[in-house]
């Protein structure tokens, strides 16, 4: 079985899994003209495909293993990228360059910026389950709808 492009205008009921394993992050402030400043706040993660439970999933991103050592995820405000369709919380995309990833609204959430300041607690744990549906499917690039994405910060009080 390989992977198809969705193409359907409602959102999937059925979705693939991805588990990155967060690795370090950057926080960062662009300035990109006088009357426009960008908050960046970047994930380094890996994703090994042979880990991905959905068979076609996991076989249509073996040739990108190299890229998803290294993936890295963007934590956005609503209007600083496109979004693949309307439904979509983010995008996924990979090509024999990179892979990079965007969760659209996370520092609008209420406790978007307040969970990015927890991530520096001693001994906090991270864990990202993130759900997508391919949009476009190519040999030398691939792009996902993320329909959810459940970030979470585990650790100690006390």
């Amino acid at each position: 079985m390989s992977l198809r492009p969705f193409n359907a205008g409602t959102a999937p009921t059925e979705t693939l899994a991805l588990r990155p394993k967060p690795m370090t992050w950057t926080s960062r402030v662009w300035r990109e003209s006088p009357g426009r400043t960008i908050p960046l706040f970047k994930i380094d993660t890996r994703l090994e495909p042979r880990e991905v439970e959905d068979n076609a999933l996991s076989q249509a991103l073996r040739p990108f293993a190299a890229q998803l050592q290294k993936l890295t995820l963007y934590l956005l405000h609503p209007e600083e990228t496109p979004r693949l369709a309307p439904w979509a919380v983010g995008r996924f995309d990979l090509d024999a360059k990179s892979a990079y990833m965007f969760f659209h609204d996370f520092l609008a959430a209420p406790n978007g910026a307040l969970q990015l300041g927890l991530m520096q607690t001693a001994g906090a744990a991270t864990d990202i389950v993130i759900s997508v549906v391919p949009m476009h499917v190519e040999a030398q690039k691939l792009s996902f709808a993320v329909t959810s994405y459940d970030f979470g910060i585990h650790a100690r009080i006390g």
